[in-house]
Formats: structure tokens, sequence, C-alpha cells
């Protein structure tokens, strides 16, 4: 199969990395993959499994930028587009249109946004994300596919004491706080200012406990209510670290002692998994696909700042316990994200989407049997 990937986010984030590790596997499996990228992209500048195809794109749907993109992916020979980002999606409503191209788009973020209804398949990356589409009657049902993003967890170590020191070492952090930690951009989306809540709880407890957080910051995040006086609170004075945003922010997370996810919103999100991959707990509000990833002692409803404290501090006082959930977080991953176990579940999607599209680009391919997708026990 020739798959052709629009991807519009140019920088370095979830939406990115996901669609690198799906590429990376889908070449291994033996596909031909295209990636249309945005101008001077995170993505365009990673190394790959395979040979992968490159185009730069605007993705504006003038018709120029429509021809100079377009008419490539069409020369190519594409089975089908899968487009991730919102600009992306726009793009391959057009294309689509215009050239009949079976289009799948990946559900990253909920969007109040038409090209979902032209879209032969829609991935929803958890079911809270699905339901957000069928309720408002943007994707049918029939359309709507629900599957987590891959995770290649085995190319990340678990934590080990070594590691652990490095990093709080490159960070100045002292080898003996207990180290609340989460990556991702601060802003009202992720909540970090439950963090600094949480962490003045554990203070206030005795706890000797510091948080870290390597992110840069959102427009709003400075603005959001309680960060600035939390921050200058007295209580919490040289126990908040902003690591800002870091491209090293992975081999940063074996310093921190438990992973938190406070946010309000998320559909499947990947620094999480990257702490469990390491053997990091995570303690996460109830969003995307979370709830399906850890035990219910471990997933608290949006705003429980005193059930997420209570948590962290029960694991901050018991190595052991920390450790054990750290093993069974990393078991997690590997066993229920493993692209062995998701890419087919992609496959079969793009076998759904082929089926619903009335494909008029056939003429264009190579080999025009290819614009069916044989089972070859992939």
């Amino acid at each position: 199969m020739k798959i052709a990937h629009l991807m519009s986010h140019p920088a370095l984030n979830g939406v990115a990395t996901s669609t690198k590790t799906l590429i990376d596997q889908q070449i291994l499996a033996g596909h031909e993959v295209m990636l249309v990228h945005a101008h001077n992209s995170w993505i365009e500048k990673q190394s790959f499994a395979g040979p992968v195809k490159m185009l730069e794109s605007s993705f504006k749907t003038l018709p120029a930028d429509l021809r100079s993109t377009g008419y490539p992916i069409r020369d190519w020979g594409r089975t089908l587009v899968h487009a991730h980002g919102s600009r992306a999606n726009k793009f391959l409503m057009i294309f689509t249109l215009a050239d009949g191209a079976p289009a799948v788009m990946t559900a990253h973020a909920r969007q109040f946004q038409i090209p979902w209804r032209f879209a032969h398949a829609v991935v929803g990356l958890s079911k809270q994300t699905a339901d957000f589409y069928t309720r408002r009657f943007l994707v049918s049902p029939r359309r709507m596919h629900v599957v987590p993003n891959m995770f290649d967890a085995e190319a990340l170590q678990p934590v080990s004491t070594q590691l652990r020191h490095e990093a709080r070492e490159r960070l100045g952090i002292s080898q003996s706080t207990l180290l609340l930690g989460a990556v991702g951009l601060i802003g009202p989306r992720k909540r970090q200012v439950d963090m600094l809540r949480i962490l003045k709880k554990l203070v206030s407890a005795g706890l000797d406990a510091e948080l870290l957080l390597v992110g840069g910051v959102e427009k709003e995040g400075l603005s959001v209510p309680g960060w600035q006086e939390l921050l200058a609170d007295p209580v919490l004075r040289g126990k908040v670290h902003l690591a800002g945003h870091r491209t090293d922010a992975v081999a940063l997370v074996p310093a921190m002692d438990v992973f938190l996810c406070t946010s309000v919103r998320e559909e499947a999100p990947i620094a999480p998994l990257e702490a469990m991959a390491q053997s990091i707990p995570v303690i996460s509000t109830d969003v995307g696909n979370m709830v399906d990833l850890l035990p219910p002692e471990r997933i608290f409803a949006i705003g429980d700042v005193d059930g997420m404290a209570q948590a962290a501090a029960s694991r901050g006082r018991d190595a052991e316990a920390r450790a054990s959930d750290g093993r069974r977080d990393r078991r997690t991953v590997i066993d229920k994200l493993a692209p062995g176990a998701i890419l087919p579940q992609i496959e079969e999607i793009y076998r759904a989407a082929l089926g619903r599209a009335h494909d008029r680009g056939w003429k264009h391919f190579k080999n025009p049997a290819d614009r069916w997708i044989p089972d070859r026990g992939r």
C-alpha cells in the first residue's frame, strides 16, 4: 500500500511523535510512505525506519497550493491519504473532493470542523474522543473507529539509579527530594496550576517534595487564576523548577518519582506514556484513554487536588510501592499499545476507508489494482 501522510504540525508534540511512530511501523510492515510536512518542521528532520518520500507543503487550499501538493500525491500513485492536524484535514477535504482519494483523519484533538464529514474514516484516539464527534453529528458512528496511539515502550529504558542521578544532576535538583513532574505546554488545558496546589499540600504535610515542569508556556498560561500567586507562595519557594521547552524532555523524565497529568482535556496523551515506559508511575485525571491504562486508584476527577495529592503522598512515602506501580505501568504500555497490536487495527480502518471511497484517481496508479488493499497477512 502507498500511504500519503499529511502532517501539518510543525513543532515537536504528541501529534508529531505519534505520526512518526506510525510511519516507522508502516515502513517496517512493507508499505510505501510519503510524508507531506510543513516548512521547517520537527518531523521532516527525523530519521525513519526506511525510505520516505518527503514533500513540503503550505497546506493552504488556494489553487496554486492545491496543485503543488495535490499533483505530486496523485502522481506518486497513493492508495489513500491520512491526515494529522487541522490544516491537514482541511487540505485533505478539498483534495478528496477533487481527486476521490480515500481519506482517513486522526482526531488528535476535539474541534468543530467541516472536514470530518468528508473523511471515509476517522480515528478517535479514545472513547471520549469518539463520543465527542458522534454526539455532535460531525462523524457518523459507522465511520468512527476507536484506536489509541501506538507506542513503542521497548525503545525506552526503565529508570535506573544512574539515569535518575544523571537527569537530576543535569537539572540541578537534589537527589534526595521527592520529585513530582510533568511534560507539556503550560496553560489552562493541562492545568499545571493544580500541580502547584498538589505540591503545596505535600510540602505542608511535611514531605520534602519539589515539582519539575518541562515545557513552554502558552500565552494564557501565565494568567491562569492562582498560577502567579502559588509561584510566589513562600511555602513553594525554591521547590518549583520550570525547565522550559526542551528537546531532551524524554531524557529528563527519569528525574521524576511521580508523573502528574492534571489535564482538563486529552485524547491520547503521549507524555504520560513516555513516563510509564520508563517505569515512572503516573497519576492522572480522567481524560482520554488514561482510564484504560491506569488502575482506578490513580484516576481522579478533573480538579480533584486532594485525591491526587493523597495518591502522590502515599507513593512518596513508600518507595517500594512506587517502584511496583512503575513496573506495572511499563508492562501495561507494552501489552496494550505495542505497534504489533495497534498496526493491524489501523490497517483494518484503511480497508474500511477504501471500501467507502469512490476513488476517481485510480487511473494515475502505476498498478491500478493497488487501489484495493489485498489482505496479505499484514
